[in-house]
């Protein structure tokens, strides 16, 4: 039951919700992140640190980077005493989606990444 309510309690919060929607459409690195939204890097590792723990999240490390992307396997972990075919219709559909997301733009050029943070601070 912990589980199940670190997943909706996760969900109730609407930066998550953006966090989530925006690694619905790519992987992505906390600058990418923050850069799209307006709040510090501090609060976006704080919310990317909860989507984790309800199991919402997951992370990649490849060298100094992390990069972030949605689990395609959440409702398998967080619901595991639920009916298996009805788990399958809500994880397949995410699957099928995660399975053509583009990398984040960092792991290509992690330039990008020191681009957005500059830009950032310039703005405060």
């Amino acid at each position: 039951m912990k589980k199940i309510a670190e997943f909706y309690k996760a969900l109730g919060d609407e930066v998550r919700l953006k966090i989530l929607n925006m690694l619905s459409a790519q992987e992505m690195c906390v600058c990418e992140i923050f850069d799209k939204l307006d709040i510090s890097q501090p609060a976006v590792s704080h919310h990317l640190k909860i989507l984790r723990q309800a199991g919402l999240v997951k992370d990649s490390r490849d060298g100094k980077w992390i990069y972030y992307s949605l689990n395609g396997d959440v409702f398998e972990e967080v619901f595991q005493d639920e009916d298996a075919e009805i788990i399958k219709c809500y994880s397949e559909p995410i699957r099928r989606k995660l399975a053509n997301l583009p990398p984040s733009l960092v792991r290509t050029d992690p330039a990008v990444c020191e681009k957005l943070t500059a830009k950032n601070r310039q703005a405060d």
